[in-house]
């Protein structure tokens, strides 16, 4: 929408603040431009983005995030290359917010760049899109020399939710990279044999971030041959595992996993006694009773109502 004529005095004023030599005005000019939104100041915001003033250049990056227009694609990719770390990121994150559909061919042709920033960050910008032309570079990209694009990609198939990525995702969660190990469990869709050995090595994973998500992901994918995995991990060194394992057994809902959580209601972290307290009333089985009883007077007040809720719960079974 315009809101400017291009003979008017106020947008004539706007294009000298914004060409001028001073670069504090110019930021000044930036921020009118694009609280304006008008796009007939999109070319001059543009070239912008090749000002000498590092400042300058990284504001004009975030205005055009305000137009969120396909013109300005091409000129902010090429921006991704700049010589400073803030503009870089002010880029990135500007076309990770444009979600224009119509911006995938040109992100699509850039993840062969030889600058694997560029590679994540048009990664980045794909994954809300959820274009199906993503999906074989993104496999492709699994194997990516650097771990920040095989993140980008793990993640970005995990958005896109198709079957197909599967081989490559687990392969992906024995990556050397432990985030990538992390992102490439928690895409994981119910499936074969590969797929319960890679949810067995991640449960099994060296660091707590990737053993936390498999707990998480076997839940929500109600994965019931993952019940010895999750009892177990509810006695593992950290507790935000023990949490996440607590409430996937709770989505189970299986008696056998009454012991281990009976076993944490007089445990340390009160978030812990909580999801434990609520898994016993979702598994609902009478067997939970005299767990919850001998715990009815936890210290906390939102257990002790979820203790009360669990047994209501089981009671009315």
């Amino acid at each position: 929408m315009a809101l400017f004529d291009e003979a008017s005095d106020d947008f004539n004023e706007l294009i000298v603040r914004l060409i001028t030599p001073d670069a504090a005005a110019q930021r000044v000019a930036l921020a009118t431009a694009a609280d304006s939104g008008d796009t007939i100041l999109l070319p001059t915001i543009i070239a912008l983005l090749h000002d000498e003033n590092a400042e300058v250049r990284e504001d004009a990056a975030r205005a055009l995030g305000a137009f969120s227009a396909i013109d300005s694609v091409p000129a902010l990719i090429g921006a991704l290359q700049d010589k400073e770390d803030n503009v870089r990121m002010a880029v990135a994150a500007t076309l990770a917010d444009f979600n224009l559909p119509a911006s995938a061919p040109l992100l699509i042709a850039e993840l062969g760049h030889a600058d694997p920033f560029v590679r994540t960050t048009c990664l980045r910008s794909l994954t809300p899109l959820r274009s199906h032309a993503a999906f074989a570079p993104a496999v492709a990209a699994l194997q990516d020399e650097a771990a920040p694009v095989r993140r980008a990609a793990a993640s970005l198939l995990g958005w896109l939710r198709d079957p197909a990525a599967q081989p490559g995702l687990n392969a992906a969660t024995a990556d050397e990279d432990a985030e990538v190990r992390r992102i490439a469990i928690g895409a994981l869709l119910p499936g074969g044999p590969e797929t319960r050995t890679a949810f067995d090595r991640a449960f099994g994973d060296d660091n707590w971030q990737v053993r936390e998500e498999a707990a998480t992901r076997a839940g929500r994918l109600k994965l019931d041959a993952a019940l010895p995995a999750l009892i177990a991990l509810m006695q593992d060194e950290f507790w935000q595992v023990r949490v996440k394992a607590a409430a996937s057994l709770g989505q189970l809902k299986r008696p056998e996993a009454i012991p281990a959580l009976g076993a944490v209601l007089d445990a340390p972290v009160s978030n812990l006694r909580k999801e434990a307290t609520a898994a016993l009333g979702e598994i609902g089985h009478r067997d939970a009773l005299p767990h919850l009883a001998s715990h009815a007077d936890d210290p906390d007040p939102d257990v002790r109502k979820l203790n009360r809720w669990a047994v209501g719960k089981i009671q009315v079974a």
